[in-house]
């Protein structure tokens, strides 16, 4: 399953502020689905660190994307998770090298300044 992309993208940390949630109620949560679900997840503590994590932009493993889709209500491309395989993604490398490449020309021209022309003699 690739990613969803939308219109309606929320953060993870805006999904759970919508919600009127602490971090801490969002764990405890979160912990009450992976129980109905009988699904393995870290400790109340270190579910509150990775948390923190996610919504600063670390990707989130299995199982907890599903948990986080489930909890929010939402699908994970909404949610502004890009799960797209990266071999999925492998074609746009040549036009970013290019991109780079392009900027970096760029910058080094202005770094140079303007090149004096030789004086004729």
């Amino acid at each position: 399953m690739g990613v969803v992309y939308c219109d309606d993208v929320v953060s993870l940390r805006d999904a759970r502020r919508d919600r009127g949630w602490s971090q801490t109620t969002a764990v405890a949560r979160l912990r009450e689905l992976a129980e109905q679900g009988e699904v393995d997840v870290a400790s109340a503590a270190s579910l509150k660190t990775q948390l923190s994590r996610w919504e600063n932009g670390t990707i989130p493993d299995e199982p907890y994307r599903t948990l986080l889709a489930e909890l929010y209500e939402r699908e994970l491309g909404e949610l502004g998770i890009d799960v797209t395989p990266h071999w999925e993604r492998t074609h746009e490398i040549p036009d970013l090298l290019t991109e780079i490449r392009d900027e970096l020309r760029t910058l080094n021209e202005l770094l140079r300044g303007p090149r004096d022309e030789p004086t004729p003699r």
